[in-house]
């Protein structure tokens, strides 16, 4: 896809997967991790000054939904009252960058 002779060549990525928050081993005993569901989306450029070296740069976010609170109540004349719950998520961000190289 794109042009292969380009200078820059931008990408998105986007990933389902799973966020592992590991446990505590103390003195006193230990709390067991959790595996949450998550995503991950990416945006990045790969830059080729030269024919055959080139740089990637790349930010990423990974989203993991950790738990949802009551916040109050919403009232609509059609569908009735209903609990509005405020979800609370963990946010991962990571910067990269790298040598690529074309053969």
């Amino acid at each position: 896809m794109g042009n292969s002779e380009a200078k820059a060549r931008p990408y998105f990525l986007d990933g389902l997967g799973a966020t592992q928050f590991g446990g505590i081993d103390t003195a006193a005993g230990s709390i067991g991790g959790e595996t949450k569901f998550s995503t991950t989306w990416a945006l990045g450029v790969k830059l080729y000054p030269s024919q055959s070296v080139g740089i990637r740069l790349e930010g990423r976010w990974t989203p993991t939904y950790i738990k949802s609170d009551a916040e109050g109540y919403w009232c609509d004349p059609y569908w009735g009252c209903y609990t509005v719950a405020e979800a609370e998520y963990s946010n991962q961000f990571e910067l990269s960058g790298g040598i690529t190289l074309r053969f």
